[in-house]
């Protein structure tokens, strides 16, 4: 009599939880952080999105994709608190594996991200790209990964050279080299200037929000806060004026207390 075989693989893949801010990052970014994750070997065992209705159903399609279970907040301000309660419930359930990340530029999670390792977890970070508090993230996480969504400009800007080299007096020997071929070559051709008008820098952030491009209204102190962590925006200043002052095309409402923002050009 035939005895069957049971092939038991010994390469068994490393679990890893993936917890994403959906209201701090992209669509293409998540998608992105779990592509990398799976391209590091690992098998994820607990991917959960947090975000309000709105963020949530912009990236429906990525998390979706990946079976993801999502977290709706209880309106605004709502969603880091909720990652961080179902982080620490999965916690003391013992279903966080050795490996957690999470899915956030903002540096509100560095508690949670020190708590984690205290419990001998190696805990990651993606990031997304210029929202990225590095100075904070970089100190608490085992690795920080910065992300860019797809066609952003931001990713494919180049670093500038650090305004002191350009103004460093050239050597003696420079001096020298440059009188005899100075009639040989031509001068190189003057570096492009920095995008620095305001309302292009706030218009390229608005575009990497969830849903912005799509004409859907987004809670507005997300945005706040989004513009103040890139250091757009101060404290002190509220948000009307800062989008009067700025004349781009879009629409706060209600108007007597907005809360909501929304995309008014190249909408249906």
């Amino acid at each position: 009599m035939a005895i069957g075989r049971v092939r038991v693989s010994t390469m068994a893949r490393p679990a890893a939880a993936l917890l994403i801010d959906a209201d701090n990052l992209s669509p293409e970014v998540a998608d992105k952080a779990i592509a990398d994750l799976l391209a590091r070997g690992f098998l994820i065992t607990v991917l959960r999105a947090y975000g309000s209705p709105e963020t949530l159903s912009a990236a429906r399609d990525v998390l979706q994709k990946h079976a993801a279970r999502v977290v709706v907040n209880q309106g605004r301000g709502t969603t880091d608190a909720a990652l961080v309660i179902d982080a620490m419930d999965l916690l003391h359930a013992g279903g966080l594996p050795p490996t957690v990340a999470i899915g956030s530029s903002d540096g509100d999670f560095a508690p949670l991200a020190v708590r984690l390792r205290e419990s001998g977890r190696e805990v990651l970070c993606y990031a997304q790209g210029h929202k990225a508090d590095l100075d904070v993230l970089q100190r608490v996480y085992a690795e920080v990964v910065s992300l860019s969504p797809r066609g952003s400009a931001r990713a494919a800007a180049p670093v500038a050279a650090p305004i002191a080299a350009l103004q460093a007096p050239p050597s003696p020997a420079r001096k020298s080299a440059r009188k005899t071929t100075a009639r040989k070559a031509p001068p190189p051709p003057p570096a492009p200037a920095p995008a620095s008008d305001p309302a292009s820098i706030v218009w390229s952030l608005l575009e990497d929000m969830p849903g912005f491009l799509e004409g859907e209204s987004l809670e507005l102190n997300t945005v706040v806060k989004m513009l103040r962590d890139a250091k757009v925006m101060t404290k002190s200043t509220s948000a009307p004026s800062f989008f009067r002052k700025l004349d781009l095309p879009i629409e706060l409402s209600p108007a007597r207390a907005p809360n909501k923002l929304r995309r008014l050009d190249g909408v249906d």
